[in-house]
């Protein structure tokens, strides 16, 4: 579904990570100087990150070795890369103050057409790259967009009526954005975030 679960503020100003289904797989707690220090579910050091140079972090296993970075983004998440510098994800702020993973953007659309590369979720990707993700207020539904959908998928999205609801509707806005000439062909999305 895109959706790859969430993280809370826990006590302290650490994050307690969940998985997609609501358990919780892990916490981080803050570093003496700065970064955080990541453990799995029973407790054990999975790794650590330490701060980058301008902003974000750079991670690293539980040996010491880099494995990625997180760059912030521009709506106050995190754009998410591997050792080699290929783009693995993002996280986006949440309602509750932690934050939302995902390895794609579209949730609603991800869950009813059941892939994230599809000809629908394509349209609707090049619509918020290119129009929506160019104004204040399109950035501005974006957020807000990506802060709840993933909590809405979670509670509804595996029920029938939710996904035949917004099939309907995602169908009609497909249609109507390609009369306007946003194409179904296959599409990478565009790094507005940075």
């Amino acid at each position: 579904m895109g959706n790859k679960g969430h993280s809370n503020r826990g006590f302290f100003g650490g994050l307690d990570h969940y998985d997609e289904n609501g358990r919780k797989n892990g916490h981080s707690s803050p570093g003496l100087f700065g970064g955080y220090t990541n453990y799995d579910e029973h407790g054990n050091k999975t790794g650590h990150s330490s701060p980058g140079l301008f902003g974000g972090y750079n991670k690293y296993d539980k040996h010491g070795k880099k494995i990625g970075h997180s760059s912030p983004g521009l709506f106050g998440g995190y754009d998410h890369y591997d050792k080699n510098g290929k783009k693995i994800g993002h996280s986006d702020p949440n309602l509750f103050g932690g934050y939302n993973h995902s390895t794609g953007g579209c949730y609603v659309a991800t869950c009813v057409y059941g892939s994230y590369d599809c000809p629908g979720g394509w349209t609707l990707r090049r619509f918020r790259d290119l129009c929506l993700a160019t104004t204040w207020y399109g950035r501005a539904f974006i957020r807000f967009y990506y802060a709840v959908s993933p909590t809405i998928v979670r509670l509804f999205g595996k029920t029938r009526i939710f996904k035949a609801f917004w099939r309907c509707k995602l169908d009609k806005i497909v249609l109507k954005l390609k009369e306007k000439g946003y194409a179904d062909t296959r599409y990478e999305d565009r790094n507005y975030r940075a």
